[in-house]
């Protein structure tokens, strides 16, 4: 049986074409701008001065062979630019792929961009970043009312970020992604150096995206790859912790944040023991905590943080833990292991037993909310 409604994606992204850098860059970074080459070994491959992906293959985003096999295994070095999906870059060829997975919008982020916050020259960084955003302003903008944008946010100058997510809401982005993690010591998200980004997304009403790998620190932790991306959410947990007792959603009481594609389960580990904590350790380690609203640590997160997945079963049995208005579904396409084709089957394969009114929210409403879209909250698919 059919869902009953149209999805949205909370969680999708383009693949940068080759060309978007050399013509949206500032034109002092032109002979530096990020580029797709093919090299002396006939392979496609993303190079960025200082990004921690430059010299990577398109294997896992040049997916055509899963329209043919959606179980087929994506090598690194596997395909090149020609096997991406068309989908991916074109804005047009992007609604048929929506009307054909029974979506009817999707927020959508970066593919090559995701490791840009690793780039050391920050001006080149941020040179990368706002021609990533104009590039997808223009891609969003063929379909206004079902494709919205997430900017890319750099946080090392945090003025030049506030403008640049200014410049952004004014494009029609609909979220501004920033590094889940700063490489300073003492400089994690609850400075309140950044008090004035956290006004700034308030008043665009805009949330700030916290995306799996796009990040100045990566997630590596026990030297076996399986291992780390099997627990990849762990850096966005702590810095949502951090977030959550250093007061900041006190100060920003209208602040939303999303952990995207580290799947929704992962709050499970902490909500109960975030409130224990609070409760038991307030003598010996009260000054760590700088909750002032008398909010418990999981109402906190309950009101302002979500969580999206392709494939959690887990969250959405716990839907009543971590909240039946957190968790929101992501097709994350066009990349391998994406939740597509077939989007719609899939995620009703999660939901046995589960009320018509929650799968509902998961798949779509839920997103129209936190976003705020100019969509529908409900639309049922023609009979």
């Amino acid at each position: 049986m059919a869902l009953p409604f149209k999805l949205v994606s909370a969680d999708s992204h383009i693949v940068e074409p080759p060309d978007l850098w050399l013509k949206h860059i500032d034109k002092k970074f032109v002979d530096r701008a990020p580029r797709i080459i093919t090299n002396d070994k006939g392979l496609d491959v993303f190079m960025c001065e200082g990004s921690p992906r430059s010299g990577a293959g398109f294997g896992l985003i040049a997916t055509k062979k899963k329209y043919e096999d959606p179980e087929h295994s994506f090598g690194m070095n596997e395909g090149g630019w020609d096997e991406v999906p068309e989908a991916g870059y074109d804005p047009d060829e992007r609604i048929k792929e929506l009307d054909r997975e029974g979506i009817e919008a999707e927020l959508i982020y970066t593919s090559l961009g995701l490791t840009m916050y690793g780039i050391p020259d920050k001006e080149f960084q941020f040179a990368c970043m706002r021609a990533f955003n104009d590039w997808l302003g223009e891609f969003c903008a063929a379909h206004p009312k079902r494709l919205f944008g997430i900017a890319m946010i750099p946080t090392d100058d945090v003025d030049v970020g506030v403008a640049e997510l200014e410049r952004c809401a004014k494009m029609g982005h609909r979220g501004a992604m920033i590094s889940i993690t700063q490489d300073q010591d003492g400089m994690g998200y609850e400075n309140p150096i950044f008090d004035k980004l956290w006004s700034a997304a308030e008043d665009h009403r805009l949330p700030i995206s916290l995306h799996v790998a796009a990040s100045k620190k990566g997630f590596t932790a026990t030297g076996n790859i399986m291992a780390d991306f099997s627990v990849g959410f762990w850096p966005t947990m702590f810095t949502v912790a951090g977030m959550i007792f250093s007061g900041l959603f006190d100060r920003h009481r209208k602040l939303k944040v999303l952990s995207v594609e580290n799947d929704a389960a992962w709050p499970l580990a902490i909500l109960e023991r975030m409130d224990d904590r609070f409760d038991f350790d307030d003598t010996w380690a009260k000054s760590a905590n700088h909750i002032t609203s008398g909010r418990k640590p999981s109402e906190i997160f309950h009101e302002h943080v979500g969580a999206t997945f392709m494939r959690d079963r887990t969250a959405i049995l716990n839907r009543e833990i971590i909240g039946r208005d957190n968790i929101m579904w992501g097709s994350d396409y066009p990349h391998f292991d994406g939740a597509w084709p077939g989007s719609a089957d899939d995620l009703r394969s999660q939901f046995d037993g589960i009320s018509a009114e929650d799968q509902e929210r998961i798949g779509r409403t839920n997103a129209i909310k936190f976003y705020d879209l100019p969509v529908e909250v409900s639309a049922p698919v023609p009979a």
